[in-house]
């Protein structure tokens, strides 16, 4: 990727796909974030790091822009990103069963990860998401993190799923062209047939 401008464009691409997405997402108060759509696509068709400069590039705008906790969750935007790369390996993004199951396995992941960060950093109130699952939750008694993890595995795998099936489209729809700029699209060809 070093020096590749056509790559490079493509990494900022998809860091302003996920702050596009997310600001639409936030504007229609959706229980969902969207906001790793640029980063899965980045980590499936180039690799993790660059999926994971995407990620943490869009939060960061993010954070300045709309939402000041985002870039907590910097850890994330990589665990995703690394997920994302290695479950290409398994046909994710290959076909639709893969993407959803891939994408379902994605928000179960990305649940736990972001838990702790919920809890310790921001004691279970992120104005964002699934802050109003993790108050329920804990309405019910539960421990904040259990709540918090709760909270995410209630709406995380709902938002990856999203994630990958829009990924899968945008990946389908791109021509050929440009795809073999890429190497995930060798992998993603291979796989889909």
């Amino acid at each position: 990727m070093r020096g590749d401008p056509f790559k490079i464009s493509f990494i900022a691409f998809c860091a302003a796909l996920n702050v596009g997405i997310a600001f639409l997402v936030q504007l229609l108060k959706l229980p969902i974030y969207l906001d790793s759509v640029g980063t899965v696509l980045a980590a499936v068709l180039i690799g993790p790091i660059s999926g994971a400069v995407a990620g943490v590039l869009a939060l960061l705008i993010i954070t300045i822009t709309t939402a000041p906790t985002a870039i907590a969750y910097s850890c994330t935007a990589v665990v995703i990103a690394v997920c994302s790369s290695f479950f290409t390996r398994f046909k994710f993004l290959a076909n639709i069963w893969a993407s959803i199951f891939g994408g379902f396995l994605l928000g179960v992941i990305s649940a736990l990860v972001s838990a702790p960060v919920t809890v310790y950093v921001f004691h279970g109130a992120t104005l964002v998401g699934a802050d109003m699952f993790t108050v329920l939750f804990k309405a019910t008694g539960r421990p904040l993190l259990e709540s918090a993890i709760l909270g995410g595995l209630a709406t995380d795998p709902v938002d990856k799923v999203a994630t990958s099936l829009l990924c899968f489209f945008l990946i389908k729809a791109l021509p050929a062209r440009l795809t073999s700029h890429f190497a995930g699209s060798r992998i993603l060809s291979a796989k889909s047939e």
